[in-house]
Formats: C-alpha cells, sequence, structure tokens
C-alpha cells in the first residue's frame, strides 16, 4: 500500500490542500484507489483547493473532495457535526457530493465552541474559534463522544461539564446536525484502497507539545499519531510557501518594503478570534528549527519532499527574500531553479533526503 503524508512545515496556511488534492490526482491518473485520511486537527482546517473550475475552502472534508475521493477520520481527529452539514451543503450547491465516513472522530458541540470563544485564556493563547481546544481537554478528562453515542447524553454531559444551563438553540442545532450525519456516512475501510493520503492540518510550529508554546493547537501537528508500520516506507510532503505566514497570536513574520503580496489568491482574511492575516520573509532558521523540534531525521525509513506553493509570488515580484542565521538575503529576479537551489542549499539535509516540488498558487 502506498502511504503518503502531507504535513504544513511552519505556522499552517501553506498549502496542504493543494498538495493532497495533487498526489490524489496523480493516484487517480496511475489507476490506483486513493483515500484521504483525516487524522489530526479539526474544523478550523481551511485547506483552499481549485479543481475543475471549482473551488473550495476544505475543513471538514478532505482536500481531494472534487476528484471524488472519499474522507475518512481517524481517533485523533475531532468532528463538528454543525460544521460538517453546512461544509455538506455548500457542496451540494456545487454539485459535489462526497463520501466520508466521521464514525471515529472526537465529537465537538456547541457548548465546546462557546467556551472557547468566551474563555480568557483560550483567547489569549489564541483560537479559531472552532471548540477544537475546549473539546480536546474534555476529551482528555474522560467525556469523550463520537458518532456511537447518544446525541441527548452528548449535549448533557457536555453542559455539566461546563457548569452551563442547557440551551435549545445549542440543542436542536446540534441533534439534528448529529443525526444526519450519522445516518449519511459511509463505513470505510482503509483496507479497500491501496493509496492512504494522510492529511495533516496546521503547521509542526503550532504543534500541542512541540510548538511555540503557548501560541499552539490543542493537537499534535506531526507524525505521532501515526504507527511505526504507517511510516515504514511512507512518503512525507513538507508544505511550504515562497514566503512565511501566521494567523493568530504569536510570531509575526518580518517584513520588507516593496514586496507586493497583494494578489495571492488568498482565502485567509481577518477574523475575530485570529485577527489579521501575517505574512512576510520566509526564514529558513525557523523551517529547521521545525524539523528539529520534531525530530524528522529519526525517521530513518520515510522520504521527505519539500512541496513549495507560490511560486508565482516569488516571479512577480522580481525578487526572492529569505532569513538564514538571523540575516536576511535578497535573490533579484529569482526563477524557480534559483529558489529550488536555495532550499536545497538552506533546508536541513539530514532531513529533506527527497524532491523538492513546486505549485503556482
Amino acid at each position: 500500500m502506498n502511504r503518503k503524508i502531507v504535513l504544513g512545515s511552519l505556522f499552517g496556511d501553506e498549502g496542504k490542500g493543494v498538495c493532497v488534492n495533487y498526489l490524489c490526482k496523480k493516484a487517480l491518473n496511475e489507476g490506483l484507489r486513493p483515500l484521504v485520511v483525516r487524522f489530526t486537527g479539526g474544523p478550523q482546517a481551511a485547506h483552499t483547493v481549485d479543481e475543475g473550475g471549482i473551488r473550495h475552502v476544505f475543513s471538514s472534508f478532505g482536500s481531494a473532495t472534487l476528484l471524488g475521493v472519499p474522507t475518512l477520520y481517524r481517533n485523533t481527529a475531532l468532528i463538528d457535526p454543525v460544521c460538517i452539514v453546512n461544509e455538506l451543503n455548500v457542496l451540494k450547491n456545487k454539485d459535489i457530493n462526497p463520501v466520508y465516513d466521521f464514525s471515529a472522530g472526537i465529537i465537538i458541540t456547541p457548548y465546546d465552541v462557546d467556551f472557547c470563544r468566551n474563555d480568557k485564556k483560550t483567547l489569549s493563547d489564541g483560537t479559531c474559534g472552532k471548540g477544537v481546544w475546549a473539546s480536546l481537554v474534555r476529551s482528555r478528562s474522560g467525556k469523550c463522544f463520537t458518532l456511537s453515542d447518544n446525541p441527548e447524553t452528548i449535549l448533557a454531559e457536555c453542559a455539566s461539564y461546563y457548569g452551563v444551563e442547557r440551551c435549545k438553540e445549542f440543542d436542536d442545532m446540534f441533534t439534528k446536525a448529529f443525526n444526519f450525519v450519522r445516518q449519511t456516512q459511509t463505513i470505510i475501510s482503509e483496507n479497500d484502497y491501496d493509496t492512504i493520503i494522510y492529511e495533516g492540518t496546521q503547521g509542526l510550529l503550532l504543534d500541542a507539545q512541540l510548538g511555540f508554546l503557548p501560541n499552539v493547537t490543542a493537537t499534535n501537528t506531526g507524525l505521532q499519531y501515526l504507527t511505526e508500520h504507517e511510516l515504514n516506507g511512507a512518503e512525507v510532503y513538507l508544505a511550504t510557501r515562497t514566503y512565511l505566514t501566521r494567523h493568530g497570536n504569536g510570531y509575526t513574520p518580518q517584513q520588507v518594503d516593496g514586496y507586493d503580496l497583494a494578489d495571492k489568491s488568498e482565502s485567509n482574511v481577518y477574523n475575530g478570534y485570529q485577527g489579521n492575516f501575517k505574512t512576510g520573509v520566509f526564514d529558513f532558521d525557523l523551517l529547521n528549527e521545525a524539523f528539529s523540534r520534531h525530530k524528522l531525521s529519526d525517521y530513518k525509513n520515510v522520504i521527505f519532499h519539500l512541496y513549495i506553493t507560490h511560486l508565482d509570488t516569488v516571479e512577480r515580484n522580481g525578487a526572492f527574500f529569505y532569513l538564514k542565521d538571523n540575516t536576511l538575503h535578497q535573490i533579484s529576479y529569482a526563477n524557480e531553479h534559483q529558489i529550488r537551489d536555495i532550499f536545497k542549499k538552506m533546508a536541513d539535509k539530514t532531513v529533506v533526503n527527497g524532491d523538492l516540488i513546486f505549485h503556482i498558487f
């Protein structure tokens, strides 16, 4: 079985969605049967894909859904039935009817979302406002639920956990979505597919234990949830842009004058929980720090590729700016070959032992 894993290299928003779509399209063209497996994160994902004249930002569904590739969730990822139904309606309006199995996903309720949006510590550390952190903490306390549980029990236990009164609006909305998702999903077995694409969420430096605390996500964002068997011989695609991005509290990318990022086909916009979407100079020190924190060089039976997006941004600007050893460098009239050489030279060679793949986006 072919196993390919897509991870964000830094702070997320690097192009994981287009990488997943690329790998699934390649598999389909080779006559293979791909399956997208969500194994980390939850509906805070925002993976933008353009395929066949259709553009969609994937939150709960796998990023190859436009190609007809099914989505399977592991028990290390989280689902919000309300978010699923909302996204499903958007997809159906685009004449897309996804196949999905959310049965193992950890449930997020409106009570979790409400807590995240009003808790001062959570707001200070950073949140997408999707309830991921709260639901994971609750689940680890023993109050963990999936689609196999009773929705009334879930709601009662969650309201009690947060010490709040039941809300009829929350309950009705959740119960309707919960029952719909449970009834319409298709039970999927990985053994029926020959190519498994594991779709990561967020980036390596947002990892719950290995990221830049406290401005991290609730789950692990690297390879921790995958077994030794799954990793043996697997190919990992480390997605990154040609410039640095950051959405939410924490690290702010360094800016340079005259570098136009206005036309980036950007789906990230200001929101009340993450603030402005920030961009700036690419930082190889940060890239290698992410590799080091996750000890990627210890994975001896894994091939690591770099999947580099937004090459067109650099070509349009006529220059590639990057930081190395805390020093700003500029390559004028940068093209793909120059950028490829720089990434080969600057990225940790004990980790990146595979191809460098460019995507214009």
